[in-house]
């Protein structure tokens, strides 16, 4: 007995010396996440209650921009009035603590408030953060309530901090460009990268098509093979992609540890209107997810070349559209952003023809199919992750049925296709 009662004690003592380690962790955490002047019981607060810092609003849109680089004819990169080279926009539910995003190719053709017509990230460098957000209102309707503006050295800079990161690509992306110092040979499929080969997989755009000679002059390269992560919608599904392995790489206990290294890393790559409490009162929405939990796209359009350079062109009504759901919420805007294809396998004829203008009248956009062999089950098949939510509220509009992914996305992000099988005759 008495050495079960000393084990006790020896436990208890053990506990005590635990929590006594507990106690100078948090507060050394506190101090580290406060900073030198801030409130620590400020900090604390909005961590728990991130929308105590942001009084009067259930949502905030946040201005995301990637700093591109300028460079000197001899190579040298610099900063000053440099294009914007990631645009996104972030709606973030602070009562609900969801996050979605809706990105921007920087090559959109604009009309900007300064009178100049051109690719939305010159508005960065000719008029600042104050142009960009100028500019979008005009082009989306909606004006950002903050902006962060990351460093071009971010993403290598903080891959590194936190030890490198997982991804994933659909393809291999290799290029070289000597003169701009990058240099990208990734693999397809899962890969681990450190800062250096982070900032390739972000920044990749196309495959090398030509050498340059010692003249400088172009030569082109015969038997190029084209890569599928060519494009700026790939390249901001990968940039949203990378995101999502920080956040995944920082919520490691290992790098708990050096936990105040990474905060003056990342702080120290950032520029913004926001506090550091407000920004780490953001950043506590993903406390806790392996990977970031966010419906995410790209304004959809088509890529154009006009007076003699390559261009991004939108449908101004859909990308308002676009803009008001992922960013503001808006089930109605993305009703009306939606194609819903109907195909009849229940054997009932007529049957998608009536489902078709139903939906119609709740705000779908819809196309009726053909009919197709029976099939018990109706389906309903949406091409990419950011429309799953209204996927399920679209079967839950048709009462039976299942939902999925499609296995072999197309090329309309926005469509939605609904088979209707034999479970559906009766109920519409």
């Amino acid at each position: 007995m008495r050495r079960l009662a000393g084990l006790f004690y020896l436990a208890l003592l053990a506990l005590c010396l635990f929590a006594g380690v507990l106690a100078r962790v948090a507060a050394r955490m506190g101090q580290v996440l406060a900073g030198p002047s801030q409130d620590m019981g400020r900090v604390w607060r909005g961590i728990s209650n991130p929308r105590s810092l942001f009084p009067g609003k259930d949502r905030i849109v946040v201005l995301l921009v990637g700093q591109d680089y300028n460079r000197t004819r001899e190579g040298i990169a610099y900063t000053k009035r440099s294009r914007a080279d990631t645009i996104m926009l972030l709606g973030v539910d602070l009562e609900n603590r969801r996050i979605s995003a809706c990105s921007v190719p920087r090559d959109t053709l604009v009309r900007a408030p300064d009178g100049v017509s051109g690719k939305i990230n010159g508005t960065f460098a000719r008029g600042g953060i104050e142009l960009l957000e100028q500019t979008l209102q005009d082009l989306l309707g909606i004006a950002p309530d903050y902006y962060v503006v990351i460093k071009p050295s971010a993403v290598r800079t903080i891959v590194d901090a936190v030890g490198g990161v997982r991804v994933e690509s659909i393809d291999e992306m290799r290029y070289d460009d000597s003169w701009g110092g990058l240099h990208i040979n990734l693999p397809k499929g899962p890969m681990f990268l450190n800062g250096e080969q982070a900032e390739g997989f972000v920044r990749f755009r196309e495959v090398n098509r030509f050498r340059i000679d010692e003249r400088g002059r172009r030569i082109p390269l015969r038997g190029v093979r084209p890569s599928k992560e060519e494009g700026d919608i790939r390249r901001t599904a990968r940039q949203q992609q990378m995101v999502g392995a920080l956040i995944a790489a920082a919520n490691t206990p290992a790098n708990w540890l050096k936990l105040d290294a990474i905060i003056d890393v990342g702080f120290s790559q950032v520029e913004t209107n926001m506090d550091r409490t407000q920004l780490l009162a953001l950043a506590s929405l993903f406390r806790g997810q392996k990977g970031l939990s966010l419906a995410s796209a790209t304004l959809t359009g088509r890529g154009e070349t006009r007076y003699g350079a390559y261009y991004y062109i939108v449908d101004p009504e859909t990308a308002r559209d676009s803009a008001r759901w992922l960013v503001l919420g808006d089930e109605e805007a993305g009703r009306r952003l939606l194609v819903v294809r109907v195909d009849n396998a229940s054997g009932v004829r007529g049957l998608a023809r009536r489902l078709a203008s139903e939906l119609e009248r709740l705000g779908y956009r819809t196309e009726v199919g053909g009919t197709v062999d029976p099939q018990p089950t109706t389906s309903v098949t949406y091409e990419t992750a950011a429309v799953e939510a209204l996927a399920e509220s679209l079967k839950r509009e048709i009462g039976v049925g299942t939902l999925a992914k499609s296995a072999e996305p197309g090329d309309d992000p926005t469509l939605v296709r609904v088979v209707l099988g034999q479970d559906a005759a009766g109920r519409i």
